[in-house]
């Protein structure tokens, strides 16, 4: 039996053809119209624009993020604060270079960039953590590689891994820095601690993870013992995790 695969994001935005201009300027990725919706296949992933979108209240870290690979972190850096992008959260850790920022619909999204671990420098994290750190404003826009993860927040870290692993079937893998690694079969999953809490979590907004599962009866049995509430969808079902993240399931 396979494990989870991530096969869509759902993100909901109060205006599709402004998301799409945000997406198409920015990023350089185009998103197809079709019936009210945009679409874009980032490798393996069908990535949705809906409408509908609402702010809930928060413009920290929150919900489920995909993380978006990229080439150059200072490039990306540069450019996101001269286009007047919000950056919510930055990190130098010794193999990764992240930020989160936030689209027009205060929708949260990562982008990371590996590094060479042996060639981590604290004092570059000290500037960066102390505001010191100076990235040339840039012109190139910053095109996006694939989903190499998703992340996701949450307030009780023991109750997420329980349901991630025990419920929807995902093995742990490394912890560290706080953080706790699950395996999907095309995605690492990573589940963080956060202190932000959504001030409306019953308005449609942030992204919703779209999996695939071998036996979604199984899945729905699991999910329904444990104390979740299941709603049926066309294709399968959709539950809330204990962070109240969406998560949709097709069989």
């Amino acid at each position: 039996m396979s494990l989870p695969r991530l096969i869509g994001l759902r993100t909901y935005v109060r205006d599709v053809q402004v998301a799409r201009a945000f997406w198409q300027r920015h990023f350089r990725r185009q998103f197809k119209l079709q019936e009210g919706v945009g679409w874009s296949r980032i490798g393996d992933v069908v990535w949705e624009l809906r409408p509908g979108g609402q702010f809930c209240g928060t413009r920290g870290p929150h919900g489920a993020l995909p993380v978006f690979a990229i080439d150059d972190f200072g490039h990306a850096r540069g450019y996101l604060l001269a286009h007047d992008i919000p950056i919510v959260f930055e990190e130098m850790i010794p193999g990764l270079n992240l930020l989160v920022f936030l689209d027009p619909d205060s929708n949260p999204f990562e982008l990371a960039q590996e590094t060479d671990p042996g060639e981590w420098d604290i004092s570059q994290r000290k500037a960066l953590r102390t505001k010191q750190r100076q990235d040339a404003p840039q012109e190139q826009p910053v095109p996006l590689q694939g989903v190499t993860e998703l992340t996701i927040y949450t307030h009780d870290i023991t109750a997420s891994v329980h349901f991630y692993r025990d419920l929807v079937g995902l093995p742990v893998g490394l912890s560290y820095f706080a953080h706790v690694h699950l395996v999907a079969e095309n995605v690492p999953v990573v589940l963080r601690t956060t202190r932000w809490v959504c001030k409306a979590p019953e308005n449609l907004h942030g992204t919703e993870p779209i999996w695939q599962v071998d036996d979604i009866r199984a899945l729905a049995s699991r999910l329904q013992g444990a104390g979740y509430e299941l709603r049926s969808e066309e294709a399968g079902v959709s539950v809330r995790d204990p962070a109240g993240v969406k998560l949709h399931f097709r069989g």
